[in-house]
């Protein structure tokens, strides 16, 4: 399995068979001229929400005109794809389906931006052997609250750190994988104008450093930065 990252919470997984799925597609891939087909082939597309930095509905349409993948998105993005023409799967929290290959898990979120709450769900990805856990947008939740054996110990955890009381912020998410154990984490979410001043992924790189002590589970966690569209085999 291979694992991509692109702007802000893009992600490519390409498992063995050279399936190739597609996560939250969003606005911000696009700002240096960046296209779709720069992505490749796309077998599968999930839309975790409605944000534009997470779906863009240009960019989708696009996707499946060229790619026609099959799409898994949460109940409000499958009315804007259908009124566009587009059909999708609609998972919920704790739905699991099975798609080219990837055994997929919707995993709940707490996403609220100025008091309205988001639907949306993380998503925890199994290929390969490997898991990957995608916590999408989301305040800390305690992990006692989640499927403890979909999220725990994952091979990779991808996760937000901007915070601005939307997201976790670093240390919420230190707290998280000391929790949950990842082998690797790759922080997401930092892309944003609004973030590019604030926060970078080395901060929490540098954090992860300083609690490895007093949070004796991160010991063994690494952290790992992943530019824009650089790819990472998962072990």
């Amino acid at each position: 399995m291979k694992i991509q990252k692109f702007a802000q919470s893009t992600f490519i997984i390409e498992n063995n068979a050279e399936k190739r799925l597609l996560i939250d597609p969003g606005k911000y891939n696009f700002d240096k001229g960046f296209r779709v087909k720069d992505f490749g082939r796309i077998d599968a597309l999930i839309i975790t929400h409605k944000h534009a930095d997470h779906f863009d509905i240009d960019v989708v349409k696009s996707i499946v005109d060229v790619y026609k993948p099959i799409i898994l998105t949460n109940p409000e993005i499958s009315i804007i794809l259908r009124n566009q023409t587009i059909g999708s799967i609609v998972g919920r929290i704790n739905d699991s389906f099975d798609l080219m290959g990837f055994s997929l898990t919707c995993i709940k979120t707490d996403h609220v931006v100025r008091d309205e709450v988001v639907v949306n769900f993380g998503i925890v990805i199994e290929t390969d052997g490997k898991r990957i856990y995608y916590t999408s947008d989301t305040r800390y939740i305690e992990p006692q609250l989640l499927p403890h054996k979909k999220i725990n110990e994952p091979d990779i955890l991808c996760i937000p750190i901007s915070n601005r009381g939307v997201v976790m912020s670093i240390d919420d998410a230190l707290y998280f994988a000391n929790e949950i154990k990842p082998k690797v984490v790759i922080p997401m979410h930092y892309d944003s104008p609004k973030d590019k001043d604030r926060i970078r992924p080395e901060h929490f790189v540098e954090r992860l450093k300083m609690f490895k002590e007093p949070l004796e589970n991160l010991s063994k966690v690494q952290a790992k930065i992943l530019s824009f569209g650089e790819k990472m085999k998962v072990k």
